[in-house]
């Protein structure tokens, strides 16, 4: 046994047992578990070992097999999920896909990085009402909302549910499909339908590179925009980089320059995670879609549940409710029992202080059903690592604050 398989065998004996792969309901309900194992860190001391640690062939290997799990040609590797929507919507401006000005329909239940990347790369934000089945973008609000401006959606699958996209078939339609790795909608893996879409790989998602996330699109040109902009503005990802060079002779073509980019890259200890994270992904999506389920089943007679909707298949991030009285009271009793709670996402973002200061974003049609969510949503922790004990704690403990 040479000196990498004494150390590789060193990993394996510290880290059995992990990734978590069925956990205790007795022990609580939290949520996240440690989401990695022994072949993850593996890999990342490889990419350490071999001192190749900047964005390189594994980061490569990941976008691409990523990339065919969604059903799209190009996958591009970023530093976060946040900076992937961000990427996302500055490529399409650098592209002309979309003007500075543009309109771009937002639900107001999403996440915070959902909202500011429209604005930060010149757009108009118009936030819209969710659907009371989904808590995904509802069409009929969107539809009301629309001007001679409105050029592009943004489809927020939340918590893994996937959005209605044919409703916007004259959109410019875009993903924002960060919590919802492997869900289909009618027969599509989501990430795959729009014309791009943004995955976050964060450490409570359903797999992890740590940090990380991903832009993947159909459109080559798109796609070279977006290895621009990733990485400092320059051509040395983009399929077209002999053209660039030979158009520019009079500068060095490892510093040619022809966006306005930033620096989002990963490492290739992301990509060594996400490789093998990819290959836990299938196991544990049956488990969290059987969960949610089960869960929608089991709760459903004490607080409002979200079953997964017709012609498409849930992704089970996390467990969202919205229960009637006193919210802060239910959040309480069930962290008292080890359930961890937070709000859906940021909830009705038009609510949140910094909406204010959003440039040109607007809200021109009611929200009630975000703002329910804002007064009375909830969502506890989902995982692959959960099972039908779960399901019945939760049962239990939400029988017990409503008095039954």
């Amino acid at each position: 046994m040479d000196r990498r398989q004494q150390i590789a065998a060193l990993v394996r004996e510290e880290m059995a047992g992990l990734p978590v792969e069925q956990a205790d309901a007795d022990r609580g309900h939290p949520l996240v578990l440690a989401p990695y194992g022994a072949d993850e860190v593996i890999g990342a001391l490889e990419a350490l070992l071999s001192t190749r640690v900047t964005m390189g062939e594994k980061v490569r290997a990941f976008e691409a097999e990523w990339a065919r799990y969604c059903g799209a040609a190009h996958g591009v590797m970023v530093n976060s999920g946040s900076s992937a929507v961000l990427l996302m919507l500055a490529a399409l401006v650098e592209t002309g896909r979309l003007r500075p000005g543009d309109e771009v329909l937002c639900p107001a239940v999403t996440w915070s990085t959902s909202l500011f990347p429209i604005a930060q790369a010149g757009l108009v934000p118009v936030m819209v009402d969710v659907n009371e089945r989904t808590l995904c973008i509802d069409p009929d609000s969107a539809a009301a909302a629309r001007t001679e401006r409105t050029r592009a959606v943004l489809g927020v699958h939340l918590l893994g549910q996937p959005a209605d996209l044919d409703a916007f078939a004259d959109l410019l339609v875009l993903e924002d499909a960060c919590g919802a790795h492997g869900a289909v909608y009618k027969g599509r893996r989501v990430g795959g339908i729009g014309a791009a879409s943004a995955f976050s790989f964060f450490f409570s998602h359903h797999i992890s590179t740590i940090e990380g996330g991903m832009v993947v699109t159909g459109d080559e040109e798109l796609a070279n925009a977006l290895r621009s902009l990733r990485a400092h503005g320059w051509v040395r990802e983009r399929s077209d980089r002999a053209a660039w060079t030979a158009a520019c002779p009079q500068i060095d073509p490892r510093f040619l320059f022809v966006s306005p980019g930033y620096n989002l890259r990963p490492t290739e200890i992301a990509g060594a995670f996400g490789l093998v994270q990819a290959r836990r992904l299938p196991a544990w999506l049956e488990r969290r879609r059987a969960n949610h389920a089960d869960w929608c089943r089991q709760l459903g007679d004490l607080v409002t549940v979200f079953p997964e909707a017709a012609g498409t298949e849930h992704a089970g991030f996390a467990f969202p409710m919205l229960v009637e009285g006193d919210r802060a009271s239910a959040m309480a009793a069930l962290e008292a029992r080890g359930i961890e709670t937070r709000p859906i996402s940021g909830s009705n973002l038009a609510r949140q202080p910094a909406f204010e200061r959003v440039p040109g974003a607007r809200t021109p049609v009611p929200l009630p059903v975000a703002d329910r969510v804002h007064e009375h949503g909830l969502f506890v922790g989902n995982h692959h690592a959960f099972g039908p004990g779960h399901g019945a704690r939760l049962r239990e403990t939400l029988a017990a604050w409503r008095g039954l």
